[in-house]
């Protein structure tokens, strides 16, 4: 029997590997005001190199936090990137976020009862740039929601 092997798909999420830490500003959502926030995020590899494990702190400038244990993997029937996330505000996932890596960019769209999140995560040597837009509830247009600069360290 041969064994699956971590394939292409799998490798680019080592781009994201490391400790990191930065700034976000965040748009105002209905269960926060916007705010600006401090965050570290630490990648590693798991699995044989089959995940990505993310742990990430979110401080706010009002002091309060949000924590989030995070899961990046491959379908291996659709060669997509999923992405499971757990986080202190208590809503598991459903499903997973789904997409793939163009231009050096991670695209990943996360649908839930609440609405749709369009990530963008992109790494580029020491600094990784976090961008997620929003459409909430009855929302026809996507709305900016965070912008984060992070750099490795």
């Amino acid at each position: 029997m041969n064994l699956p092997t971590p394939g292409r798909e799998h490798d680019a999420l080592t781009a994201l590997t490391g400790e990191w830490s930065g700034t976000e500003e965040l748009a105002a959502a209905p269960w926060a005001p916007a705010s600006t926030a401090t965050a570290t995020c630490s990648y590693r590899r798991a699995l044989d190199g089959f995940a990505v494990v993310q742990d990430y702190v979110q401080t706010r400038a009002d002091g309060t936090k949000l924590l989030g244990h995070n899961v990046f993997t491959v379908d291996p029937g659709t060669g997509e990137t999923l992405w499971y996330g757990f986080d202190s505000y208590g809503f598991p996932p459903a499903a997973p976020a789904r997409g793939s890596w163009h231009e050096g960019t991670l695209h990943l769209e996360k649908h839930t009862e609440r609405g749709v999140a369009r990530h963008r995560l992109t790494p580029d040597g020491d600094v990784l740039v976090h961008e997620i837009d929003v459409r909430l509830g009855d929302d026809l247009e996507f709305s900016p929601f965070l912008r984060a600069r992070y750099t490795r360290g």
